[in-house]
């Protein structure tokens, strides 16, 4: 009886470490056959868009002007110079 009081919390535990993963993983499931539904629901929808409208559907074209830059502007243009301080520099 010993034996069985020992093996109780690690099989409770186990139980509940079971159930709490096959939760996960069904939910996980559920949801990547929802989004591969929705993609499907959507491509269907954008073949119908462009069928009826033609090569002017809303996805389907560019725009005369392209979109001005947003922010600065200040990706790569700052120069990186060594200093003489630098312990690093050869």
């Amino acid at each position: 009886m010993d034996y069985l009081a020992v093996f109780v919390p690690s099989l409770g535990v186990g139980v509940v470490f079971y159930l709490v993963m096959r939760w996960l993983l069904r939910g996980d499931r559920t949801e990547r056959s929802a989004q591969a539904q929705a993609r499907d629901d959507a491509e269907q929808w954008y073949r119908s868009v462009r069928e009826r409208e033609g090569d002017k559907a809303p996805f389907g074209y560019q725009e005369d002007k392209p979109r001005q830059q947003r922010g600065l502007g200040l990706r790569n243009s700052i120069p990186i110079r060594e200093s003489p301080e630098d312990p690093n520099s050869p």
